[in-house]
């Protein structure tokens, strides 16, 4: 299985370097910038394991763009508050997502646009997270890498729209560990609704993921808890200033993180399915 992706990879690549005809991009064009945030979120219902799970939580977030590499990515630094009324109080310290984007019209310095798809890349995404404080030997070491555009989509506007598959390094002891293990389709939006003034607007901002194709099923406990397939999708609606933000989000979720909803585990249900309520207040830098 792993040859044929690598197989279909390079055959892919090929294709991008010597069947394209295209007009030279103006890099003049690209314009470079960076941001970053601090936030402070209280998260209800979440999900991410077998369990749902209440938590208070920082989260340093940032990105930008500087001519072939678009950057996005996020540090959350669990239970903040040191609360021993949160869920995961004494567990994991914190989680770790990078997302790297590189631009495959700027590196042929070409236009590789067409009609809505604005722009194309090569895309990563590092997820880590540290050793939980007991039950596991190993953290969460997972790369995706796939290919990634930039998409005009009616009414949300240039969205990104990106195809993976899944490198598990590390994945809390399960069995894909070390392995080539499924496949990741992901969008996300920014859709501002109604400015107040220049700096002062309400955004429709969020994303979706749908992870699929993997073979987590090696043995009996796998088969009778866990899934092939799962499904998350952030919606919130943020009312931004120049330096400050409030944000209210609805998570959605389907047998999150590939653990089956409503199973009897260790005394208790699993609750991988429902939805979750974010809660946020953002500085920026």
């Amino acid at each position: 299985m792993n040859k044929h992706i690598l197989k279909s990879c390079l055959i892919m690549v090929s294709i991008l370097f010597l069947n394209i005809n295209s007009f030279a991009q103006d890099k003049t064009s690209i314009t470079n910038s960076q941001w970053a945030n601090l936030h402070l979120y209280k998260g209800v219902n979440q999900r991410g394991g077998p369990y749902s799970f209440d938590d208070t939580y920082v989260e340093f977030e940032f990105g930008g763009r500087y001519e072939w590499l678009d950057l996005y990515g996020y540090v959350d630094f669990i239970d903040a508050l040191n609360s021993s009324s949160s869920d995961k109080h004494g567990d994991n310290n914190y989680f770790v997502d990078i997302e790297p984007r590189i631009s495959i019209d700027y590196l042929l310095n070409k236009d590789l646009s067409y009609g809505a798809l604005k722009e194309l890349y090569f895309a990563f995404d590092i997820y880590y997270a540290d050793v939980p404080s007991q039950s596991t030997t190993n953290g969460l070491k997972i790369l995706w890498m796939g290919i990634g555009s930039d998409i005009d989509i009616p009414w949300l506007g240039k969205s990104g729209v990106n195809f993976y598959t899944r490198y598990i390094k590390d994945n809390y002891d399960a069995s894909n560990e070390g392995s080539f293990d499924g496949y990741v389709a992901h969008i996300n939006w920014f859709k501002p609704l109604h400015f107040f003034s220049e700096n002062r607007f309400i955004a429709f901002q969020g994303y979706a993921d749908y992870e699929f194709g993997s073979n987590l099923d090696n043995n009996s406990f796998e088969r009778t808890y866990r899934t092939s397939d799962s499904f998350q999708s952030y919606m919130g609606l943020w009312l931004h200033e120049k330096k400050w933000a409030l944000g209210y989000g609805l998570k959605a979720y389907k047998d999150m993180t590939q653990w089956k909803d409503n199973q009897d585990l260790f005394t208790k249900k699993t609750d991988t399915t429902g939805f979750a309520h974010y809660f946020n207040v953002a500085y920026k830098f």
